[in-house]
């Protein structure tokens, strides 16, 4: 009988990295500064996975999504920051389902199907909110400053780092 490697699974876990560097990248286009932050978080995701430690990708997430604030409070478009949220938002989510399923079922167990249909609802969920909060800032601001969204967004990542506990 073989013990199982209760490791992160592979496969959330690209998904995790690239949707983190693809946050990365967005916040770095919109502000150096941003970038900087960014970088910071992004290795944090990384190192959590690597270390299988949940607080790790917690805290890279968070501070993944404050460079991608950081460049959405320095003009950046809205739909960057919207975009940047978003992938910071699925990062996180697959980062600890990576986690997770590793423990539970361990690195060996074949889990591409179970992941895939984790990764492809994430991302649907993700842009359908990012639609309608897209939608509400352009229909709904009236002259607003773009730090409103960015409080909303914040807000909505609060709300839900809450719900998963």
């Amino acid at each position: 009988m073989e013990t199982l490697t209760r490791e992160p699974t592979r496969i959330s876990s690209i998904g995790a990295t690239t949707a983190a560097l693809l946050a990365l990248v967005l916040a770095g286009a919109a502000s150096i500064e941003g970038g900087i932050i960014a970088v910071v978080g992004a290795a944090l995701i990384g190192l959590g996975l690597f270390w299988d430690s949940g607080r790790a990708i917690d805290f890279g997430a968070g501070i993944l999504f404050f460079g991608v604030i950081v460049g959405g409070l320095v003009e950046a478009p809205v739909i960057l920051t919207v975009l940047g949220a978003l992938a910071v938002v699925v990062a996180w989510d697959l980062g600890t389902s990576a986690l997770e399923l590793g423990r539970q079922l361990g690195r060996e167990t074949p889990t591409a199907r179970l992941e895939g249909v984790h990764i492809v609802a994430s991302l649907l969920v993700g842009v359908a909110t990012a639609t309608v909060g897209y939608g509400a800032y352009l229909f709904g601001t009236g002259g607003q400053p773009a730090g409103a969204i960015i409080l909303l967004l914040l807000a909505v990542i609060f709300l839900i780092v809450g719900l998963r506990r």
